[in-house]
């Protein structure tokens, strides 16, 4: 039943500004909506009746009434609401709060929740705090804040893991191919990933934070600067196996399995080798370009570099390998005794070796960078997660980094509008 709610406001616009203006209708509107809100509520809380158990469907008796308090966007709800009991089973519920969607024991609407965690996904939750109070003149501790990521952290990371779970664990292939149906047809997909470090509070040591991107648009915004248009993120901080298997499910999500061409572009490191041969093994794989001059480079040194780099550089950009290695191994006997640059080199030799797949392509598709996901990982995990004086424990990195992911891919108002209406949060995670 729709219901209307007159609010009346009042303000002398004579010899005044339009901030002023604004300022005055502002704080009428929030001492006037504060108040009917409530009104409402406890006209919803008023006339609902017993209903039935949601658990076993028997009926439910009326065993008196309780107050609630609920800080909300508009301020304060206080309302009382009747407690049931199921004559069946014997569960208690508050059929006010099922009506209004509230969660047992929280504080908090969820407009307060979602207002608060936008800020706190990208500056720290005492600023976090202090937004709330000014922006929205609610207060809401860094406390609470931080209460209310790893609690909705944790119930994105349930969501995309029972995902994982039916798919990887159980083998529910349908669900899969569910995903890769509803993703569009490209003609090419391209996938980055990379780590990167940030502080482990509980071991007072480091903790590896991983991230991917996939994507197959780019274009062109002004001279040198380009934009990935249709580009979708996965972090976290958690095993490489839980990892890879989530951005295999965000890279079918886009259509990645079933594109013409799937390249892979890493920095060469071992691990994410590894994950491509795991979870991506019909991908072209790429060696960064950036990634491999800069290892020449540190390998020879500054005064062999400005000799070699260029023609090493040549022979690796029509995928000589072979001839790239016989080379070092030239410029490693001639160092003598110089064991630390008889070290450098033979580890850059190792390091190109290992990587030949991924540079015997630039003969056939051209060089690739990595760019993109040094990028995400500054933008996604450095900017929150290695802020100064920040340190993580493990599970709080990984809910804060989903929440922030979530935002990124454009898909913060998805999540949240699932969250207003209750309908399963799988469809966030749609193409």
């Amino acid at each position: 039943m729709a219901q209307t709610i007159v609010v009346r406001l009042h303000v002398e616009v004579e010899g005044k500004t339009l901030a002023q203006m604004e300022a005055e209708l502002m704080g009428q509107l929030r001492e006037q909506l504060g108040p009917a809100v409530g009104a409402e509520v406890r006209s919803v809380a008023t006339g609902m009746g017993a209903g039935v158990c949601a658990g076993c469907g028997g009926p439910r008796r009326r065993r008196g009434r309780e107050p609630r308090k609920v800080v909300g966007l508009f301020g304060d709800v206080e309302f009382e609401r009747d407690r049931t009991d199921c004559r069946g089973c014997g569960s208690r519920a508050y059929p006010a709060d099922e009506a209004l969607g509230l969660e047992p024991k929280e504080r908090y609407s969820l407009g307060v929740v979602e207002k608060a965690l936008f800020l706190a996904t990208d500056s720290s939750y005492a600023k976090s705090e202090a937004g709330m109070k000014e922006l929205l003149r609610v207060n809401i501790s860094h406390g609470e804040i931080h209460r209310l990521a790893q609690k909705e952290g944790q119930l994105l990371h349930d969501t995309f893991e029972g995902l994982r779970e039916r798919i990887f664990e159980r083998g529910e292939r349908a669900e899969l191919e569910r995903l890769e149906a509803a993703a569009p047809d490209k003609d090419l997909v391209i996938i980055q990933a990379d780590g990167t470090y940030v502080r482990d509070r509980g071991s007072r040591d480091r903790m590896e934070a991983k991230a991917g991107i996939v994507y197959s648009r780019k274009v062109c915004i002004s001279k040198g600067r380009n934009q990935l248009v249709d580009k979708q993120t996965y972090g976290g901080v958690e095993t490489m196996k839980a990892f890879g298997e989530k951005l295999a499910l965000l890279a079918a999500q886009q259509g990645a399995f079933k594109a013409k061409q799937l390249w892979f572009v890493s920095d060469g490191d071992l691990a994410l080798r590894q994950l491509r041969k795991d979870y991506f093994p019909t991908a072209i794989y790429f060696l960064d370009i950036w990634h491999l001059q800069d290892r020449l480079a540190g390998a020879m040194g500054d005064e062999v570099a400005a000799a070699e780099l260029g023609g090493l550089m040549t022979l690796a950009l029509n995928g000589k390998v072979d001839q790239i290695i016989e080379r070092l191994a030239a410029l490693w006997a001639d160092q003598g005794d110089d064991d630390l640059r008889r070290g450098l080199l033979g580890d850059v030799i190792t390091y190109i070796d290992s990587n030949r797949e991924g540079i015997t392509v630039y003969a056939k598709y051209g060089a690739q960078a990595s760019g993109a996901i040094e990028k995400t990982m500054d933008v996604t995990v450095g900017r929150r997660l290695k802020a100064k004086g920040t340190s993580w424990h493990r599970p709080g990195a990984h809910r804060l980094l989903g929440l922030r992911v979530l935002k990124q891919n454009d898909r913060w108002h998805r999540y949240w509008e699932a969250r207003r209406s209750r309908t399963p949060l799988t469809q966030v995670f749609a193409a």
